[in-house]
């Protein structure tokens, strides 16, 4: 009885001085392993990982969120700034996540909210979104056309444009990054998007190069509209009531 009393005291103080701020209960099972429950804890990042020690799911602030992510091995993003939660799928893929954030400088201010789920060794083809900068806001459901092969390429340039010693050289790097994707058919289109630009509730439809081909509108006026576009954007037909 001495033994097992005090080794949940020791179970105790190791939740003390692993950050919990007020366990509340320690449960301990027969089998596997023991379970803490806790009024509040806070922490800067949190693996959710697999038996083989493989990310699942992380959520972090903006210090600690992960890079980009192939194949199990990381690799550093050359502009996220942000935190949320980033999700992996069974091969170690980053597959998507949730991220948002906001800046204000002086007068001008931006802020933004995000849930995207990537295409398989490519990005984000489906995904729930809301910007704005300096009181225009876009928010709505977005779908891309991503092409086939795999974005890893790109991720290892990524990590070269983090590391670079100054914002030209960082530049330099991503400019490799889109002529890199335009050579190989370029890095997809937005093919779909209902929501609200403006004053604006839309149903927006694309073809394979992301170019607007129907647009279903109703503006701020409360007026309805169905427009055709020729390939240039001109409207080519338009039904109103």
């Amino acid at each position: 009885m001495v033994e097992i009393r005090g080794a949940r005291l020791a179970l105790v103080a190791a939740g003390f001085f692993m950050g919990a701020a007020a366990p509340t209960a320690l449960v301990m099972a027969d089998s596997g392993p023991p379970k803490s429950v806790f009024d509040e804890i806070s922490v800067k990042r949190i693996n959710i990982v697999e038996p083989d020690g493989k990310y699942r799911l992380v959520l972090a602030n903006s210090e600690r969120f992960p890079g980009l992510f192939m194949e199990g091995k990381e690799y550093k993003h050359h502009s996220r700034d942000g935190g949320g939660m980033l999700f992996f799928n069974d091969e170690g893929d980053e597959v998507g996540g949730l991220t948002f954030g906001s800046k204000t400088v002086g007068d001008n201010r931006r802020a933004s909210g995000s849930l995207m789920f990537d295409q398989y060794k490519q990005d984000q083809t489906v995904g729930i979104q809301y910007s704005e900068a300096n009181g225009n806001r876009t928010a709505g459901l977005r779908v891309w056309d991503r092409p086939d092969w795999s974005i890893k390429p790109l991720m290892e340039m990524s990590a070269r444009a983090a590391a670079a010693p100054d914002e030209a050289g960082r530049n330099r790097i991503r400019e490799e990054m889109r002529a890199y994707a335009m050579a190989n058919g370029g890095a997809g289109a937005e093919r779909v998007f209902t929501g609200k630009t403006s004053d604006d509730a839309i149903v927006r439809l694309a073809d394979k190069s992301g170019k607007p081909r129907l647009l279903l509108k109703v503006g701020a006026d409360g007026e309805p509209s169905i427009e055709f576009l020729d390939p240039a954007g001109k409207v080519v037909k338009r039904i109103t009531q």
